[in-house]
């Protein structure tokens, strides 16, 4: 596969960004732009695309985060699920399942529903959260504990990468738009 110069230079554009945004609120448990930064990556990009701009982005920001490296489950769990989110970006622009209309063909992106963006954000947080927590829960070497502790912190992850998907969408169709995708 073979990538043109502005490809990634986009690429590296969104790295950085998932990695920048991070660092002014790292202070606030589970508020992230990342999620929507990688599954942007996929939709606007392509599938491989946003996998390797969630791989490689998480695997930067869990080397050099500022509380230290992760154990190496939990670091890779949150390598693995990133490379999953950008995956999913990517398919959900090729299955058109964000721009639908009740009739199933493509509508104009102007009129995509939000709710689906919606969906989209509480699934993929959900299953990074499930996978991460799994990970520590297995570092750590309690489910049950590992698991009850992680319900307040997911449900604030859900609800703030909820809010930032929705509030973000025109954003990403806007550069939808640019990128004629």
């Amino acid at each position: 596969m073979r990538f043109s110069s502005g490809k990634l230079a986009k690429m590296g554009v969104f790295v950085a960004l998932a990695i920048v945004l991070k660092l002014p609120i790292l202070s606030i448990p589970n508020v992230e732009f990342f999620t929507f930064i990688v599954f942007s990556a996929g939709f606007l990009f392509g599938i491989i695309e946003g996998a390797i701009v969630g791989g490689v982005s998480m695997s930067l920001y869990t080397t050099f985060n500022p509380y230290g490296l992760a154990p190496l489950p939990i670091a890779f769990s949150q390598i693995f699920c990133m490379i999953l989110i950008g995956l999913l970006g990517g398919i959900a622009f090729k299955s058109n399942i964000i721009c639908r209309d009740p009739s199933g063909s493509r509508t104009d992106l102007k009129i995509c529903p939000y709710w689906v963006m919606g969906t989209l954000a509480i699934v993929l947080t959900l299953i990074y959260d499930l996978v991460t927590n799994l990970a520590v829960a297995y570092t750590l070497g309690s489910f049950i504990p590992v698991m009850a502790a992680a319900i307040p912190f997911s449900l604030i992850h859900i609800a703030s990468n909820l809010a930032i998907f929705v509030v973000l969408t025109p954003v990403l169709f806007k550069l939808a738009k640019m990128e004629n995708r």
